[in-house]
């Protein structure tokens, strides 16, 4: 859920709250920031504000770093209550949430994204995560954008942002456009995040997808035939 859909412009929190606690089961909740060091009511911190809503009776000396996460799923404990991560953003924040996914030691977990235009949003929507505000998850990417992300994930080894990467990005999502698909970076980084891509490249993407869409034309060596929508459209259909 974003903060905007749990708010409504101040008019909301109070039953979107009711709402995630139902979802999150029996108490207690654990709560997780991104600097415990800075969760508190000063300043009308936002996460501090967020925590009150959702769980009243949370405790804030209790609470945990986000990069923590990681940590208590490699110490092999499956924790029997669920956690709420509250706006997290920083990429290492987002490589440890990502994490503690894999490791499946969280019975339920809920993310308040800060934005929708967060790379979190795009990455809970490719993993099929259910919005609460709607009470529905977003369809499996489309299987010709799901192939395309597959192929820009081989080229990551040197990065996404330039080189050999760089032109895989270009050329697939042109191809793709050519075929009708609409260059949106939204689409784009759900289909990368359900294909298993990771924050770290994300932003490359974003931003070439962005550049793509604005008109910005790119040189790039060409690292496809001409025809690769058709056989990525084979190998989807022989697998």
């Amino acid at each position: 859920m974003t903060r905007e859909d749990w708010g409504q412009n101040g008019t909301a929190m109070k039953p979107q709250s009711a709402l995630i606690r139902k979802w999150l089961g029996r108490p207690p909740i654990l709560l997780a920031v991104t600097d415990v060091k800075k969760f508190n009511a000063n300043d009308r911190d936002a996460d501090y504000e967020a925590a009150g809503f959702i769980d009243p009776s949370f405790d804030p000396r209790k609470t945990i770093n986000i990069s923590d996460l990681p940590r208590l799923g490699r110490e092999g404990q499956r924790l029997d209550r669920a956690v709420v991560l509250l706006h997290p953003f920083d990429q290492s924040d987002l490589e440890a949430l990502s994490t503690a996914v894999r490791s499946a030691a969280f019975s339920r977990m809920f993310v308040l994204v800060w934005s929708p235009r967060d790379n979190v949003r795009a990455w809970l929507d490719g993993l099929g995560a259910m919005n609460l505000h709607t009470g529905e998850a977003l369809p499996q990417p489309d299987p010709l954008l799901l192939a395309a992300a597959e192929s820009m994930i081989e080229e990551e080894y040197n990065g996404l942002s330039s080189g050999r990467g760089k032109d895989a990005v270009v050329q697939l999502v042109r191809a793709l456009s050519a075929e009708g698909y609409p260059v949106e970076v939204d689409a784009w980084l759900r289909a990368y995040f359900a294909a298993g891509g990771s924050f770290r490249h994300a932003e490359s993407i974003a931003k070439l997808v962005g550049e793509i869409k604005a008109g910005k034309q790119h040189r790039v060596q060409k690292r496809y035939v001409d025809n690769i929508a058709d056989v990525h459209r084979s190998r989807i259909a022989s697998a």
